[in-house]
């Protein structure tokens, strides 16, 4: 597992852009309305925090399609019947997930920097010392 810097930037990056994704909630679900049999909906936005549309692609497509509409950004794939309701509670998982990440990165880097009671910010890794 990565556990650079990188990642922990790319985590902010992508609580950034999951506020993109909210932002445009009601564009996703438009898009949702008229979908054709057997497509789901991708939302992407730009590595720029730029909300760049959606597109309409086949399931059997996705594995292919999502890497290419995605470009270094961000995508996010919405079944029939999504609503703003469902954007909203799946970009705060998104926040969420990242969140998480960032702070598991600290963590493991704490133990690592030698910390000998584990994390290097309060020195407690919840082990007992009794």
């Amino acid at each position: 597992m990565d556990l650079s810097p990188e990642q922990v930037e790319r985590s902010r990056r992508t609580i950034r852009a999951a506020g993109v994704f909210a932002d445009n909630a009601a564009a996703i679900v438009e898009r949702v309305g008229d979908l054709p049999d057997d497509h789901v909906v991708v939302a992407v936005v730009t590595e720029d925090y730029e909300f760049s549309g959606t597109h309409h692609v086949a399931r059997t497509e996705l594995v292919e399609r999502v890497p290419a509409l995605e470009e270094g950004g961000w995508a996010m794939v919405f079944s029939p019947g999504a609503d703003e309701d469902h954007v909203a509670a799946r970009t705060k998982e998104m926040v969420s997930l990242a969140d998480k990440r960032i702070e598991m990165i600290r963590r493991i880097n704490g133990r690592r920097a030698g910390s000998p009671g584990g994390n290097s910010a309060n020195g407690d890794d919840g082990a007992s010392t009794a």
